[in-house]
């Protein structure tokens, strides 16, 4: 019997991360073998740090700058003639967004930019062994669309008969329809899950309409076949690194050091997000259902990889912690007992305290947390779905665990209003002083985001091609309706904010307080506010507001209100929690807490702001005046 399936090449260009390998390759690859498909990835951005250099390249996609300014120099190969044109307005933004930057460092010019760029897609094109393939993949993330068609469309001239796909985020649904009809030598792209689209592509080669989720064309039309069809996530094999190994070990020793002092490989623990209703995000259009992998799944994968690659550090893809399940994860982590570092993305509100001890304990050392902002009517806008209360709870549940967080503040939404600002400025005061500033983050409008198909609910009057689209694309291109990120115009203006200002008030504070703690030579002075158990009292030190330390004592009932508000509580649990206790005397006890801000309020809700001394390793304080709140 003739075997009439297709081999594919499956690619990752720049500019992705090198120290986080890309893990659509490794999944596609795994899935594709086990259904008896011949298949090959490269990870060509391994590559491109080598033309670059690993400092210019990480110089390209690290803030202030982001992938998506990093492949501009791209438009040259796919629009040769509008490069020429525009050339100036190229180097004009490149000096403006980088180098700028990198005068601080050694200035990386755009001509080198641009040579070395020249160096990197040729070498590409004449190294890579394209002939042997019939299917050509490339998979897509905002940094990647340019280079990836700059290198499709050379194959398609060289070698018209290979099949072009592409897929990714960067091309789902009506965005790849218009990727579609702006490029013409892509033959095919899959929106949605991946893996069984691609294989019955390379199985069932021709027919086309059968397979779910694919994009092609039908003359001069093109088609989409919408689907609604999920791939179970725990079926799947475990994903091979094995080529992303090799390339690694044939790139330059500043490459494999970096990766191996600050690489991990990435397992996917879900697609989607169960919550999906934050009217800035996108990501509802890519995986409109929540799935996750079992525990037992996620902690299979662990230890196989481990082992295989000798190595303990990973990265959880997926858009949150397990939904439910994370409790268990960490415990079955926990048990494993090896000495693993995660990286995580986690959503406020969902872990309580004693979860981020667990958390810990099983190695998550750093976490992205969707914090967005301290202004309640700010959370309403953006469909949050969380409280300021939580922001700050799980801020102060990280900094108590030594738990590296990584946090935005989101700011220029279409109609944020001073009151936004105000609320920001009044709720930050109390946790300044020892919780590290967030990173700002500018609002830009995502391509299938409430803010993209109901724009009038935000006061935005019409949205508006990026600066660096309209650099990169023709006005005819980008008509074609392929852009994923756009600017906005407002129909109503607000006086502007001093986000800039706040963030870097709030930066200094904290390296002066650090800066003294050091000084002291008191490493339990960096924590600056925490509190310790005397079992029948609590002593709580305070050193966000003056020279001197502020010491509170707190008898038996009070320090029982205090610590049942350790975990966000509402007035009534706390009245159902003491039943005993009159009202007048725990209204009494939280409005003096709060008085002093050591309880944060968020209308009937409670939360303990000090950190935990028994959480926090650090030596004896120094002992300095006690100031009790109750005489």
């Amino acid at each position: 019997m003739q075997d009439n399936t297709k081999s594919v090449l499956l690619i990752s260009m720049p500019f992705a991360c090198t120290t986080i390998p890309s893990i659509q390759l490794p999944i596609l690859e795994g899935y594709l073998k086990e259904h008896n498909i011949t298949v090959e990835t490269h990870h060509l951005y391994l590559k491109a740090a080598e033309f670059y250099e690993l400092k210019n390249y990480q110089l390209l996609i690290y803030p202030p700058n982001e992938p998506y300014t990093a492949k501009n120099v791209f438009s040259k190969y796919i629009l040769p003639d509008h490069w020429e044109k525009t050339t100036k307005k190229f180097q004009i933004y490149f000096n403006e967004k980088i180098s700028s930057v990198a005068n601080n460092q050694k200035i990386f010019s755009f001509e080198d930019y641009v040579q070395r760029t020249d160096n990197f897609y040729y070498w590409v094109i004449k190294n890579v062994d394209w002939r042997s393939y019939d299917i050509i993949g490339f998979t897509l993330n905002y940094g990647q669309l340019l280079p990836s068609l700059a290198v499709a469309k050379k194959i398609k001239e060289l070698w018209p008969e290979k099949k072009i796909i592409f897929g990714g985020s960067r091309t789902v649904g009506d965005l790849g329809i218009g990727v579609m009809k702006a490029f013409p030598y892509i033959d095919f792209i899959v929106s949605g899950d991946g893996e069984n689209a691609l294989y019955q592509l390379a199985a069932n080669y021709g027919d086309y309409q059968s397979i779910p989720g694919l994009i092609y064309r039908r003359g001069n039309e093109v088609i989409w076949n919408k689907s609604d069809n999920h791939i179970d996530l725990n079926s799947l094999p475990i994903p091979s690194y094995d080529h992303f190994y090799h390339e690694l070990n044939l790139a330059p020793n500043e490459i494999k050091q970096d990766f191996n002092s600050f690489g991990r490989l990435p397992i996917e623990i879900s697609r989607g997000c169960w919550w999906n209703q934050c009217s800035f995000c996108s990501q509802k259009i890519l995986h409109k259902e929540y799935r996750e992998k079992k525990v037992e799944k996620i902690v299979e994968e662990i230890l196989f990889l481990s082992d295989k690659y000798k190595i303990l550090d990973f990265q959880l893809i997926g858009d949150t912690l397990p939904k439910k399940d994370y409790r268990h994860l960490f415990e079955e982590i926990i048990k494993l007992g090896r000495d693993f570092t995660f990286f995580v993305e986690a959503r406020a509100g969902q872990l309580k305290s004693e979860d981020y001890v667990l958390m810990k304990k099983a190695g998550f050392t750093t976490v992205q947390l969707g914090i967005e902002t301290f202004s309640q009517n700010y959370l309403r806008k953006i469909n949050k779905g969380v409280r300021v209360i939580d922001n700050i709870a799980a801020l102060k549940f990280c900094k108590e665990n030594e738990i590296n967080v990584q946090y935005n503040l989101l700011v220029n939404f279409p109609n944020e209003e001073p009151v936004d600002f105000e609320e920001t400025k009044k709720n930050i005061q109390d946790i300044q002083h020892y919780i590290n500033p967030p990173h700002l983050s500018y609002l830009i409008v995502e391509f299938g985001s409430s803010l993209y198909t109901n724009p009038e609910l935000f006061n935005i009057e019409k949205l508006e091609y990026t600066t660096v689209d309209q650099i990169m694309y023709p006005q005819e291109f980008l008509e074609k309706n392929f852009a994923c990120i756009y600017n906005y115009k407002r129909k109503q203006e607000f006086n502007k904010h001093n986000w800039e200002q706040l963030i870097e008030e709030w930066r200094k504070l904290r390296e002066q307080l650090q800066l003294k703690a050091m000084k002291n030579q008191a490493a339990i002075d960096k924590y600056v506010f925490y509190f310790v158990d005397g079992g029948h009292f609590i002593k709580i030190y305070d050193k966000r507001f003056s020279e001197n330390v502020q010491i509170y004592i707190l008898n038996e009932i009070e320090r029982a209100v205090f610590l049942a508000c350790i975990n966000v509580i509402s007035y009534q649990e706390l009245q159902e929690q003491f039943l005993d206790l009159p009202d007048f005397q725990l209204a009494t006890i939280l409005e003096t807490l709060e008085h002093h801000r050591i309880i944060f309020k968020e209308k009937n809700l409670y939360f303990s702001l000090p950190l935990c001394y028994s959480l926090i390793s650090a030596p004896t304080i120094k002992r300095e005046a006690v100031q009790p709140i109750y005489p």
